[in-house]
């Protein structure tokens, strides 16, 4: 059996590597993530199929593709809990097609308030109903059309997968499930409200009051990302899968202080990717979070570093700007030299090696070992 380490301040883990079923595993929860769907559409049993068929197909493909993550952890918590996962049939591959099938209502979601054109290398759902729509006899705005089909398709995603946990038949895990939809939607409240605060407004006062003002202003991006993402992205799905299993307060409480900086930490890469991402890794055009006017930690950061310089002001004039990938390039570059992007990476790393130490203290097993190799990926990803 392959063995890792990982070198950490406080000495060195040995971590056993799971033995060859994190793709079987992954593959498992995307079957099971559209049985789901196909199993809910089939309810609609006085539907014209045409028609039921046009609406579920851009959700069908959206959830076709992506890493699983969520679903993985969630199998990781219950793993650790004690479960044994073998076949399609196991709860714990239910449970994780819940939490992917929230995912994709995220998604779906989120790409339609930052006007996102493309998801994983394709049209994001609510363009595919826009293209839908121009290539039929339907009038109209095909935009509109688009928006609102896909917050359709979204909510239906979101009722389904509330369907598929309550199938876990586990009262606790339901009910962090729900408390994780609602913390959500909160987020997303928050970070539509942080990308309207006076970013010109403190970078015209004085360099000083301005990094004051600029300070605050990513502590409340922190807590967007909190409350937005990390927690769902990696905290909820190990606990709702522990909990599921019939996982001990101990564990959930191991599990908790792991996830919580693993969650932030996954996060926080995601604004360096979503500044400086390949687009042939990211499956998003280089520089979407400058081309939406994202407010997130990496570009307040890169802010604070600045503020007072002529760089400063041309990071903000990008922000919302419809920018050419050497431009966004540009823009990288500039926040690199400010030391902003050094500052960044150092709260990541603080807070990868906060969730590794919690993992040693993690009960041995194939849980523990799957849960390794999982934050081996979220920690060296690329998209």
């Amino acid at each position: 059996m392959e063995l890792r380490l990982w070198t950490s301040k406080s000495g060195i883990f040995r971590a056993p590597g799971y033995p060859g079923g994190m793709e079987r595993l992954a593959n498992l929860v995307t079957d099971a993530t559209l049985d789901a769907l196909a199993t809910h559409a089939g309810t609609l049993a006085d539907a014209d199929a045409e028609l039921l068929e046009s609406f579920v197909a851009p959700a069908r493909q959206l959830l076709g593709g992506g890493k699983r993550v969520r679903g993985l952890l969630s199998i990781a918590g219950a793993m650790c809990a004690g479960a044994r996962v073998e076949d399609a049939d196991s709860p714990a591959i239910e449970v994780a097609a819940a939490l992917e099938l929230f995912q994709g209502a995220a998604l779906v979601h989120d790409d339609i308030m930052d006007d996102s054109p493309t998801r994983r290398g394709l049209p994001a759902v609510h363009m595919a109903f826009q293209h839908a729509c121009e290539d039929s006899e339907l009038v109209g705005d095909a935009a509109l059309f688009g928006r609102d089909a896909g917050i359709c398709s979204g909510d239906y995603l979101l009722a389904i997968s509330t369907s598929q946990m309550l199938k876990a038949g586990q009262p606790r895990a339901l009910a962090r499930f729900q408390t994780m939809c609602a913390e959500v939607a909160f987020g997303q409240y928050l970070d539509i409200r942080g990308e309207n605060i006076d970013l010109a407004g403190m970078l015209d006062d004085d360099p000083a009051q301005a990094r004051e003002r600029l300070l605050r202003a990513r502590e409340d991006a922190l807590l967007v990302l909190r409350h937005k993402a990390a927690r769902y992205s990696v905290r909820d799905p190990l606990l709702i899968g522990a909990e599921a299993a019939g996982g001990s307060p101990e564990l959930l409480d191991a599990l908790a202080r792991l996830g919580e900086p693993l969650g932030e930490a996954f996060q926080l890469r995601d604004d360096a990717l979503g500044i400086a991402g390949d687009s042939k890794h990211t499956g998003k055009p280089t520089g979407g979070d400058l081309r939406e006017g994202k407010r997130t930690v990496l570009l307040l950061t890169s802010l604070i570093h600045t503020a007072g310089t002529e760089a400063a002001k041309e990071i903000y004039s990008a922000l919302g700007s419809d920018l050419t990938e050497e431009e966004s390039l540009r823009i990288a570059r500039l926040i690199q030299q400010s030391g902003a992007w050094e500052e960044h990476e150092e709260m990541i790393s603080a807070r990868e090696e906060a969730a590794r130490s919690a993992w040693s203290r993690l009960p041995a097993g194939p849980g523990a070992d799957l849960l390794w190799d999982l934050m081996d990926r979220l920690t060296r990803r690329k998209h």
